[in-house]
């Protein structure tokens, strides 16, 4: 568990650093990096569903979720979504 409040988790970032790789970070408020992750999978898998999902069981295990309809393009290949308490 990173250690870090409720009020400091601002948003998931999910950016493709290669083919069958994305890099998953938590952003605090401020813009400060405070975890961080990767979701490998198989190249031929690489789609929206997929990183989506993997990214909700990412923030899931630091105790929050987003809602996917909420997740925004930031460039080719990187989104990020803002994160909510887990129910």
């Amino acid at each position: 568990m990173a250690d870090f409040t409720e009020a400091q988790a601002a948003v998931v970032r999910i950016e493709r650093a290669e083919p069958g790789r994305w890099d998953l970070s938590v952003i605090s408020d401020s813009g400060v990096p405070m975890g961080h992750g990767v979701y490998l999978f198989e190249a031929d898998r690489d789609d929206e569903q997929d990183e989506v999902a993997g990214a909700a069981e990412f923030v899931a295990e630091y105790g929050f979720r987003f809602e996917p309809d909420a997740v925004v393009a930031d460039g080719p290949d990187a989104f990020w979504a803002p994160m909510l308490p887990k129910d």
